[in-house]
């Protein structure tokens, strides 16, 4: 970013950084979902491939938790709200 293109002010300094999409949610590990379901939701509710999908799982499974999506606030949420209904626990992050 040149000098002449950076904000000037705190405004536009907020609405250039919420349009790189720095929100996310965080997927936890549970005992309760076998692999194949939390694949499963990943894929569908999460617009992953299964190769992605696979990956997101296993580093759930090993690290307790996993970033499953990234984008804006609203599609976060959304996607948050999905993973909850399915019953998989989540939360937002920025």
């Amino acid at each position: 970013m040149t000098e002449q293109n950076q904000p000037s002010t705190f405004e536009e300094t907020q609405t250039h950084f919420d349009s790189v999409y720095f929100y996310f949610v965080i997927l936890f590990n549970d005992s309760i979902h076998e692999f194949s379901y939390v694949e499963d939701c990943l894929m569908k509710l999460c617009f992953k491939t299964k190769k992605d999908a696979k990956k997101i799982a296993m580093e759930t499974h090993t690290n307790g938790k996993a970033v499953c999506f990234q984008g804006s606030m609203e599609e976060c949420e959304t996607v948050a709200e999905n993973m909850t209904n399915a019953n998989l626990t989540v939360i937002l992050g920025v």
